[in-house]
């Protein structure tokens, strides 16, 4: 009867002052790995014929048997960067939530926005010669708008991006404005003048036209168009919603009984369009 030799394997497992390796060549491997303590697994065949054993040696692994002496290196540990990487990581985490809340608590309420008419300073059609030397009517235009602000906020200021603002008699423009940075205080409303001009623009056929209806009793209809954007800079530009506003006004102009003339506005309708 034959008597059958088992085979006896030991595991030991050995702390080591780096992470684990792990070669292919060798029977060395690590199952786990720890950043504070990190361990090596080593099988050792315990059959008679060897005498194995393990040591470590200025971070170097060092396997011994009768036949062979293997020395393997360990990977340097790099922990420190992993650490400042966490550090780092839940710095952002937290610095993020603390903006969310922040903004949470104090987020500034929708701006009110309304535009009205202030005067006519001037409003003249003569006829002259355009710079191509042709004879039409010849507009000079003077106009003051009020630009109301109302900025609800109890905390931050309103900056109001520089405005444009369109005079049409019809599809045509004939005056246009492009404005300058506003700021409006917390809690505040407030009113901006803003002027548009023109002068001696050629108006050719409309020209006429517009003669005649400052002479009706309707009146002449002009159309005024304002775009503007507002915003809140909560923090910085990393928070800092904005706001679109577009305004649209319908005015009747009339110079019956007015010399020189000027023109008035007899009528006027403003509302936001969007």
């Amino acid at each position: 009867m034959e008597k059958r030799e088992e085979e006896h394997y030991s595991n030991y497992f050995v702390q080591s002052p780096s992470s684990g390796f792990h070669d292919p060549e060798s029977e060395f491997q690590s199952p786990c790995q720890y950043d504070s303590v990190p361990l090596v697994l080593v099988r050792l065949d315990e059959s008679p014929k060897y005498s194995d054993f393990l040591k470590y040696s200025d971070n170097k692994c060092v396997f011994e048997n009768d036949d062979e002496k293997r020395l393997m290196p360990l990977r340097s540990p790099k922990s420190g960067w992993w650490i400042v990487l966490q550090i780092l990581w839940r710095f952002l985490f937290s610095f993020g939530v603390a903006l969310l809340v922040f903004y949470i608590a104090t987020q500034p309420p929708h701006p009110d926005i309304s535009l009205r008419i202030g005067r006519i300073n001037q409003f003249i059609l003569q006829e002259g010669v355009d710079s191509h030397g042709v004879t039409t009517m010849l507009l000079t235009f003077n106009c003051t708008t009020n630009l109301i602000v109302d900025n609800k906020s109890n905390v931050f200021g309103l900056h109001v991006h520089p405005p444009s603002i369109k005079f049409f008699f019809g599809p045509l423009n004939f005056a246009k404005m492009e404005g300058t940075k506003l700021y409006a205080s917390s809690h505040e409303s407030t009113t901006f003048q803003l002027d548009i001009e023109t002068k001696n623009h050629a108006m050719y056929g409309a020209g006429r036209e517009m003669a005649d209806m400052l002479q009706s009793k309707a009146g002449l209809p002009l159309i005024l168009r304002m775009n503007l954007i507002s915003d809140f800079r909560v923090v910085w530009n990393i928070i800092n919603p904005k706001y679109h506003h577009n305004v649209e006004c319908l005015l009747f102009l009339s110079n019956i009984g007015r010399h020189n003339n000027q023109a008035k506005v007899v009528r006027e309708k403003c509302k936001l369009v969007s």
